[in-house]
C-alpha cells in the first residue's frame, strides 16, 4: 500500500504538476508549429497532422505501457516506441535549422514536452506498481552493504517462496533463526541428521517456526509428546533441590537447571519433563516430598 500524501505534499505535487504541464505545453506548441511548417511542402494542408501524431504518439504509447504493466501484460519493447518518437520529433525540429543556435533552441523546446510526458508516465507507473498485489518489495541497499551473504539468502527465499513483503520476510527469518536454535537444543549440533524427516522438510520450507514447533514433535506410541525418560532422574534431583530451598519449579527454571549440567534440552522437552514430574511419583518418595506442589 502506498503512503497517503499529506496536505502539504498535495499542494507541492499540484504546483509541480502545473509547472511541468506548462513547460510541456510550451514545448508542444513550439514543436507543433516548427514541424508543421517544415512538413507543409510535403503534406500540404495535412501538414499539421505530422507533429500532432508524433507528439501525441509519445503520450499514447507511454500510457499504453502503463496500462499493460498494471494488467500484468507488459510488453518490454513497447517503451522503445516513445523513445523512437522522441528522437523523431527532435530531428524534425532541428532538420531545417542552418546554425547551431537554431538547432539547440528547436531541440530544447520540444524536449520539454517529451520530459513532461516521461515524468508523468514515471510517476503513474510507480504508483501503479506499488498498488500491484504481485509486486515484490525491494530489500534496503544498506542491508546489502552490511550483510551481503545473509541478505542474498533472504532475497533467495523471498523469490523462491513468493514472499512479497519485506517485513514478512524479516519476520519469517527471525522465526527461522529461532527454529534453528530449538532444533539445536533438541538434537544437538548434529540436528540436521538427528531431526525427523518431517522437521527437516518443514524447516527447509520455512514452516517450522517456534510457535508451530510443538505441533511437529514426534509423538511416541505411549502418547507422550516428547521422550524424556533419560532426563527423569535428573529432573527428580532438580525438583528436590528446588523443594529444599522453597523455590517453585517452573518450566524455564527446569530447562536452565538441566542446561547447567551440560545436557541439551529444548523448552518443549522441559515442559514435557515438568509434566512428567507433576504426574508421576518418584522412587522412594518421602513424606516431605509428597507435600510439595509443583507449579508451572
Amino acid at each position: 500500500m502506498t503512503r497517503p500524501l499529506t496536505e502539504g505534499e498535495h499542494t507541492a505535487v499540484s504546483v509541480v504538476t502545473a509547472a511541468v504541464g506548462a513547460l510541456g505545453l510550451i514545448g508542444f506548441v513550439i514543436s507543433f508549429a516548427t514541424v508543421a511548417q517544415a512538413a507543409e511542402p510535403a503534406f500540404g494542408r495535412l501538414a499539421f497532422l505530422l507533429p500532432l501524431g508524433v507528439d501525441l504518439g509519445i503520450g499514447v504509447f507511454a500510457a499504453l505501457d502503463i496500462v499493460l504493466a498494471r494488467l500484468d501484460m507488459r510488453v518490454r519493447w513497447l517503451r522503445l516506441i516513445p523513445w523512437t518518437l522522441t528522437a523523431a520529433t527532435v530531428y524534425l525540429n532541428v532538420a531545417t535549422q542552418a546554425d547551431v543556435f537554431g538547432m539547440v533552441a528547436h531541440a530544447v523546446l520540444p524536449l520539454l514536452w517529451v520530459v513532461a510526458v516521461e515524468v508523468g508516465a514515471h510517476v503513474i507507473r510507480k504508483r501503479a506498481n506499488l498498488a500491484n498485489p504481485a509486486r515484490m518489495d525491494r530489500i534496503r541497499s544498506s542491508r546489502w552493504v552490511l550483510a551481503p551473504i545473509s541478505t542474498g539468502l533472504l532475497w533467495r527465499r523471498m523469490v523462491l517462496w513468493e514472499i512479497r513483503s519485506y517485513g514478512d520476510a524479516l519476520d519469517r527469518e527471525r522465526e527461522r533463526v529461532l527454529a534453528t536454535i530449538d532444533l539445536h537444543d533438541r538434537y544437538g549440533r548434529l540436528w540436521r541428521f538427528k531431526a525427523s524427516r518431517r522437521e527437516r522438510a518443514l524447516y527447509r520450507l520455512g514452516e517450522l517456526t517456534p510457535a508451530a514447533g510443538p505441533a511437529v514433535v514426534p509423538v511416541p506410541p505411549t502418547g507422550r509428546r516428547a521422550d524424556v525418560d533419560d532426563l527423569m532422574p535428573l529432573g527428580w534431583q532438580i525438583l528436590a533441590d528446588h523443594d529444599a530451598v522453597g523455590t517453585p519449579l517452573t518450566r524455564d527454571r527446569l530447562r536452565d537447571a538441566v542446561r547447567e549440567t551440560g545436557q541439551s534440552i529444548s523448552t518443549d522437552r522441559a515442559g514435557a519433563l515438568l509434566a512428567r514430574l507433576r504426574s508421576e511419583t518418584p522412587p522412594r518418595r518421602s513424606a516431605r516430598f509428597k507435600a510439595h506442589e509443583v507449579t508451572s
